[in-house]
């Protein structure tokens, strides 16, 4: 039974702004990276593997907590979560914006990552509680994840600004008087929300997730950067075997930290697996646009961020066309529909060239997947809540923001390990990465041959993106005839 004490929402509008702000600088920190990255990386020099753990480490932290974070919600009170992670992410946030080595970035999105997994669900929970009316609390929640989704959108101009004009330190100052803000606001904005569960939280459950999920991506950059065959194997053994191991727990226990009985019903399933690869493709392809403008053509931040505009305005139209076409056209068409847009985007990056007439594939092919995700997104989410038990929504939707996490986390990791691999061997070099072969590119030949070899990488990103796609099509048509029937 939930309980409400303290004091209730004063205004649940301002409310309802309050916990958004939160939700657009946590989107905004999970792309923004990426377009500061050049700028970090010639500044901090990491090696491969700190490159790779730098970008992605706050999207697997906020995939791999976010379950055990609103669970944590639910017994100390959803506010005070709020007001104690927003505190931790401003403090982290200041910390990272003048880090000096690679490692303190790592951990301080690390802990930013932590954080934000504790805000969202203990928002979406809030959410419910000030609209009880169902109308409204749908409109509450399409207004909160339009702003997520505005976040993801306008990050790569906004960190283009900033990189363009201060230093790229200055990305992560975004996040401090937005928290604070946060912290002062809202006890006096905010009721008290939590509900009252017998069974404490299961610490070991926690741990096993998170070390389950952390050892597997471990082992894709070992394998990746020159790791003996035996070592890349023997931690990937290791990861799956934390993972059966976690899996086993969950069905032994009566309180289980996630109910995987959701899995096997099909609108979930398959709704689960739709939602964690196109955002594996989103993340993993969001990372060479931004190093093919700025590294291969040369463009500054400012000027890079600009020409990923139409992809920012295609995504807002379509998460807001999407569901109005939904009470004209059945939900299923608009969203096969929508994935066949998105496919069609990735085509343009298995072509794309080493010159500027290349910006046309980015603006074509970034808009198509954006657009094509952009209004799929809300049906996917309704599938996953409609065709689980009442008593479980709560418990489906954590795990669709899970898959989201973590799917544009892995895309990081396993389409720039597989740039990686292709870049090397087009480059002719046993280690190393792009980043380095720009850098240490001193002369005009050797930065043009870098740049074929970056851009052989992002051809096979492009195949890999529609090959995955086409999947994706095959899985939702199939999936869906036994229940149409």
């Amino acid at each position: 039974m939930t309980v409400l004490s303290e004091t209730k929402a004063r205004s649940p509008r301002l409310a309802l702004a309050l916990l958004s702000l939160p939700s657009l600088l946590i989107a905004i920190d999970i792309s923004v990276l990426s377009v500061a990255l050049p700028r970090m990386a010639a500044d901090l020099r990491p090696s491969p593997t700190e490159l790779l753990w730098m970008n992605d480490i706050y999207g697997f932290m906020v995939g791999g907590t976010m379950i055990t974070m609103g669970a944590l919600g639910d017994r100390i009170g959803r506010r005070r979560l709020i007001v104690a992670c927003s505190a931790v992410f401003a403090i982290a946030s200041a910390v990272a914006a003048f880090a000096s080595a690679p490692w303190m970035i790592i951990l301080t999105r690390a802990v930013m990552g932590i954080a934000g997994a504790a805000i969202m669900p203990a928002s979406m929970a809030l959410i419910g509680e000030l609209f009880p009316d169902p109308k409204r609390r749908v409109s509450a929640m399409g207004a909160y994840m339009t702003c997520f989704l505005t976040g993801m959108s306008v990050a790569p101009l906004l960190g283009g600004v900033m990189v363009e004009y201060w230093w790229w330190g200055s990305v992560f100052l975004l996040g401090v008087p937005v928290m604070l803000l946060t912290v002062l606001a809202a006890p006096r904005l905010l009721p008290e929300s939590q509900t009252t569960v017998s069974a404490p939280l299961d610490v070991r459950s926690t741990v096993l997730c998170l070390a389950a999920i952390l050892t597997l991506v471990a082992t894709l950059k070992w394998s990746v950067n020159g790791a003996h065959p035996w070592e890349a194997t023997a931690l990937g053994l290791a990861g799956l075997l934390l993972g059966l191991v976690f899996v086993r727990r969950q069905r032994r226990l009566e309180h289980p930290l996630v109910d995987l009985s959701l899995l096997r019903r099909p609108g979930v399933g398959r709704a689960l697996t739709v939602l964690f690869l196109t955002a594996l493709l989103m993340g993993g392809t969001s990372l060479f646009a931004t190093f093919y403008l700025q590294s291969v053509l040369g463009l500054s931040p400012l000027v890079a961020a600009l020409w990923q505009i139409p992809s920012m305005l295609a995504m807002i139209v379509a998460s807001n066309l999407g569901p109005w076409l939904g009470h004209r056209i059945a939900p299923a068409r608009i969203v096969l529909g929508s994935l066949l847009v998105m496919t069609a985007g990735f085509v343009p990056y298995v072509f794309i060239p080493a010159d500027r007439s290349g910006i046309a594939a980015i603006v074509v092919g970034g808009a198509l997947a954006t657009a094509g995700i952009g209004a799929a997104f809300p049906f996917l989410m309704n599938d996953i809540i409609s065709h689980a038990p009442q008593e479980l929504g709560g418990s489906a939707a954590s795990l669709a923001q899970t898959a989201n996490e973590i799917g544009i986390a892995t895309g990081l990791v396993i389409l720039g390990s597989l740039g990686t691999v292709v870049y090397r061997s087009h480059a002719g070099q046993a280690d190393g990465s792009w980043v380095d072969g720009f850098r240490s590119a001193t002369d005009p030949g050797a930065l043009h041959h870098v740049r074929d070899a970056f851009v052989a990488g992002y051809h096979a990103v492009g195949v890999t993106g529609v090959a995955t796609m086409a999947a994706v099509l095959l899985l939702y048509v199939v999936r869906r005839r036994p229940s149409a029937q």
